[in-house]
């Protein structure tokens, strides 16, 4: 048991998903969006003081705001109901800044990728000939990832409102302070200079918790939730180190948990292991 406590935020869910097989709905993707990889602000203004520890332990502000683009390769265990494994590999394309991922998987009879941004997903592929467990799931593997391997930008997202709680917990053994999250639209932009469209993006979580580790300063544990669609995950990460370049840590393996409305750890979707 994790955390009895989750605010309720009444908010809009997901405007709808782009492709089949990223999730139930079908809209048309539009022409440009964003996605495009970015820095961050100029100052850390936004960043509040009980999390500035946190982004400091995984390589600091100034490292993490010229950090564009995080690219790495991964092997995936992806788990069926039943407890079964599959094993795979992803290559990953992360621009932290611009809350977006691009997941790259080459399966026996399909090659597929897919794209999160703006609270969507984009597919390319026939999902109907990938035989892996993630499929149906797509969204949620690839927001997982990039929720916890970006945490520092994700905390500096103007569309996020942080509470931290009073009290540590303790999870696994070890103490974590948890601070709740509620996630609202945001706007992006996308096109060059002069011909600069913004969009509004709905989130696809709308609540979370992040648990920031007492003895790493690390917020090495995420919990997400999506009421409207009741979707909700708690991701892990562990052995922190500069994998991906740009003098950033981020974890060199995740493990991805389906959860419920009380933060309550489920099934395993996904462990992925990053390559050195």
């Amino acid at each position: 048991m994790v955390l009895r406590f989750v605010r309720t935020v009444v908010l809009t869910v997901l405007t709808g998903l782009i492709l089949t097989g990223c999730g139930r709905q079908v809209v048309k993707a539009p022409a440009t969006g964003p996605g495009l990889p970015a820095t961050g602000p100029a100052s850390p203004s936004t960043l509040r003081p009980f999390l500035a520890p946190s982004v400091e332990a995984v390589g600091g502000y100034p490292a993490w705001r010229a950090c564009a683009k995080l690219d790495f390769d991964a092997i995936v265990t992806a788990f069926r109901p039943d407890g079964g494994a599959y094993l795979t590999e992803h290559h990953f394309t992360v621009s932290p800044w611009s809350n977006a991922i691009q997941v790259l998987a080459r399966e026996p009879r399909v090659r597929i990728s897919w794209v999160v941004s703006c609270g969507r997903c984009t597919l390319s592929g026939d999902p109907s000939l990938d035989v892996s467990p993630l499929n149906g799931s797509y969204h949620e593997y690839a927001d997982g990832v990039m929720q916890i391997v970006t945490v520092p930008a994700r905390v500096m997202d103007s569309n996020v409102t942080l509470d931290r709680r009073p009290l540590p917990v303790q999870i696994a053994g070890q103490w974590r302070q948890p601070v709740e999250a509620a996630f609202g639209p945001w706007e992006a932009g996308s096109g060059q200079k002069g011909d600069k469209r913004v969009t509004v993006c709905e989130p696809y979580w709308t609540q979370g918790i992040y648990f920031q580790n007492h003895d790493s300063s690390i917020v090495d544990m995420i919990w997400l939730g999506n009421p409207g669609e009741q979707r909700y995950l708690l991701v892990r990460g562990y052995d922190y180190a500069r994998i991906a370049g740009d003098g950033v840590l981020i974890p060199s393996k995740i493990e991805i948990f389906r959860s419920d409305a009380q933060a309550h750890f489920g099934p395993r979707l996904a462990q992925i292991d990053l390559k050195r």
